[in-house]
This record gives C-alpha cells, structure tokens and sequence, in this order.
C-alpha cells in the first residue's frame, strides 16, 4: 500500500462516516491494514473511491449540489487550487489539487501532500472574528448573519493580514480590482457582492480579522489604520503606547509597531499602520512550527526557530529575544502563537520575522486594584513557557539589551496611562511593579 490514513481521515474524505469507513474495507472496497487494533487505510483507495461515487452519481458531484458553489483559491494573483464552498452549511466540502503548493498556506500544505479538508475549513475559520471577539453578539445581529464564518465569505476572504482570496468560478474578478490594500472599501464591498452567500453584510477588512478587542480599519492619507478597542477600564489601548515608547527605547525602527492614541479617557483607541504590504501575508507562529516535524530533543522554543530557519527567516532568535524581554518587562501576558510569527512575500517567498505588535494586554490590566495593592508584580506568560522566569532562560544574548536607554521610561509610562482617569488609583502599584521589572531584567542582562 501507499500513503495510509486513519478512518476518520478518510471518512472526512469521502463524506460519510467511520462506520461506513469501516464497512467498506470488510466489503473490499477499500484498501486497509490493522495496525495494533486500529484500521490504517490505503489514502489511493479512498482517492479512487471518491472519483467512482462521483462519476456514478452515488452523491452529488462537489460543486453542483443545490447549496454549494465552486471557487478558485487565489493568494495574490496565484492560483492555489479550486474548492468548493456550501453555503448551508457554511464550510467548504472539496478541496482540489494543489496547482501552486509553494504559495498555499503555510502550516497548512504539507511539502509533498494533500491539504486535508478539515485542516483548511480550520485554517479558513481562524482568519476571521474569533468567537470570543467582545461585543460578537451585537455584530452578528447588527449584520444580519449567524456565526463569522458568514463575515468571511461576505469578503470572499479577501483580507490586510494576507493576499488569499477565493475568486468566484466562471467571474471575471481580478486580484487588482477587489484587495483592501489599494482599493476603497466600498469599491471592494461592490465587486463581491453579487457573488456572496450573505448579501446583506458589505465586505470590509475588519470582517477579516483576529483578536478580542473590537476592531475597525479606517483608511487615511492612503494608509491602512487598523483602530482598535479595549476592555478593561480602557486600559489596552494606553498600553500599547508605552510598549511603543519602551520599543522604541530598545529596538531598532521596523522592528515594532508603532501605536498612538485617539480620543479621550476610558473610551481612546489605538492606532496603528498596517505593518504588511500588497504583497506580503502575515504567517502566525502557530503555522510557522507546523513546517517540519518534530523531533525528540527539540523543546518547541528550538522547534520553531528550525522552522523558521528552513523558511528563510533569518534573524528569527534575535526577534525572539526581543519579544521574550519586552513582554516581560512590561508583563505582557497574551502574547500567543498567534500574536508573533513571520512575513512572507507572496511573489519572491521570501521570510523575515515580523515586527512585535500586539503588545495590549500588559501592565496588570487584568488584575484588580485590590491584588496590585498586595504588591502585585508577576504575570503569567504564554509562548513557550507559562513561567516567564524560565522564558527567560531562553535568551543567551543580552548583548543588544541596554538598561541605560530605561532611564525616565517609568516616568513616561504613567504620564501616558494617567491620560485615562479611570486607570488614576492604580498608577502607584503600576509604577512600583514596573520599577521592579526593569531593576530585575537590569541584573539579568547584567550577570548573564
């Protein structure tokens, strides 16, 4: 036999269930082994199978079912493969062969193999709103849809964060015409609309993309500003701008990402370029590590910087130890496998780190005012250790790390949070704890 996969991999294949799965190789039908009592099957097999019970009329053939509706898979102006998207039940039912397998998802596209059906509706779903977005509830009533999965194909999955689209089969639309990146909003919402399966949702990038915090793009000057909410106390968007001030201390410019402020008090947000360009898409550590298999040994910290490596990311560790020192200076505890990754261009394939972002969720915004004044000053992380002291054990090189350049940068981060009045009563323990953060990270660097 070939290639084998497991029952439910074919099941998930071929449309029916494990029983059925399991039916079928006791009739012949399809090629398998037991492997210590489980049922490894023969993946040509299945494949064969498939293209029969199409062929015969045994099911409808993927695309001309009453509910379903053909795409072609674009990143950019590439074709990657055609899929079929069905509208009821609001995920895709085919996945064709990869015509591009170098610009596919990264993460997603094993070298050599078949994107399985379950993995891209997975990869799909998680480029749109998360369901535990704040004010979801809202949103989806306000645009008449039931779940975000409808947002996303209301876009055709058109994005800021990548180039992947799906073009409708037998249009005319072509990537130039319908990407937020150079295109009005409106003139986007236009183009897809007579080919959306939720007319009454107009497409926009906020549609989208990932996060808790609400989220709106505004275009000014030309630019892509992504505006961004907060929910505790107001707090998230202030901090994103003392972690701008601390980068900005530490980190050379295109490293980070620069944050200001809008508006007043509790109600501010924060606001920020695009960092990724027409031709570039934004791959989350959680897809970077899937590139290569995991070895025994290798701890997930060394893991990914293999991946990295073999993507061509070059400088991946020092972007690491950046991050890890940053977060932990100002106690960043959500900075996970989505929030840091790698840039990829889409025409050249070429990888580098991508600028540390994301930075909200800091400076004890989660804790109440009666754990601070017990004098409060850990966090728990969420990279490749929950314990940031032992995060830290990650990092060999300090040398870059200059503790002199924090000179003042306590003071500028408690004038930047006292623009929000309702943060007033919790300015003291934060000053204290981030005086102690940074005397402690002072002594790492300088005894390591």
């Amino acid at each position: 036999m070939g290639d084998k996969i497991s029952s439910e991999e074919a099941a998930r294949r071929l449309s029916i269930t494990q029983r059925r799965v399991q039916e079928l190789v006791k009739a012949g039908s399809l090629s398998a082994e037991k492997v210590s009592g489980v049922w490894l099957i023969d993946a040509d097999s299945v494949d064969k199978r498939a293209r029969e019970v199409n062929k015969r009329g045994g099911r409808p053939a993927r695309g001309k079912g009453a509910n379903e509706a053909t795409f072609t898979l674009m990143n950019r102006t590439h074709e990657i493969a055609e899929v079929v998207y069905d509208a009821k039940r609001m995920e895709f039912t085919s996945f064709g062969e990869l015509v591009d397998e170098a610009r596919a998802p990264i993460g997603v596209a094993p070298a050599g193999g078949r994107i399985l059906l379950a993995d891209f509706n997975r990869w799909w779903r998680n480029r749109g709103i998360p369901i535990t977005r704040l004010g979801l509830d809202r949103l989806l009533r306000d645009a008449g849809v039931a779940v975000p999965e409808e947002l996303i194909q209301r876009n055709l999955g058109l994005s800021l964060s990548d180039q992947y689209w799906i073009r409708p089969a037998e249009s005319h639309l072509a990537w130039e015409e319908v990407n937020f990146f150079h295109n009005d909003f409106e003139e986007v919402a236009e183009h897809t609309a007579p080919y959306a399966s939720s007319p009454s949702v107009r497409a926009e990038p906020a549609n989208t993309s990932d996060g808790n915090l609400e989220k709106t793009w505004i275009v000014r000057d030309g630019a892509r500003l992504l505006q961004k909410g907060s929910s505790h106390n107001g707090q998230e968007p202030y901090n994103e701008v003392v972690a701008t001030a601390l980068h900005r201390r530490l980190l050379s410019p295109g490293c980070y990402v620069e944050y200001t402020l809008e508006g007043e008090g509790a109600s501010a947000f924060s606001l920020c370029a695009d960092f990724i360009a027409d031709d570039e898409e934004y791959i989350p550590a959680m897809y970077v590590q899937r590139t290569l298999t995991e070895q025994v040994g290798r701890n997930e910290y060394e893991h990914y910087l293999a991946c990295c490596e073999a993507l061509g990311a070059h400088g991946a560790k020092e972007a690491l130890d950046q991050m890890i020192i940053c977060d932990d200076i100002i106690a960043n505890h959500d900075r996970h496998f989505r929030n840091f990754g790698i840039v990829r261009n889409v025409e050249t394939l070429g990888c580098r780190p991508a600028p540390l972002f994301d930075s909200g969720s800091s400076l004890w915004c989660d804790v109440d005012e009666k754990t601070l004044a017990q004098g409060e000053r850990g966090f728990s992380s969420r990279q490749f250790y929950p314990n940031p002291a032992r995060q830290l054990l990650l990092v060999e090189d300090f040398s870059w790390f200059d503790a002199s350049r924090l000179e003042g940068f306590v003071d500028e981060a408690i004038a930047i949070l006292a623009g929000n009045e309702a943060l007033e009563r919790r300015l003291p323990y934060i000053r204290s704890a981030l005086e102690w953060r940074i005397g402690r990270m002072a002594d790492i660097a300088e005894w390591s």
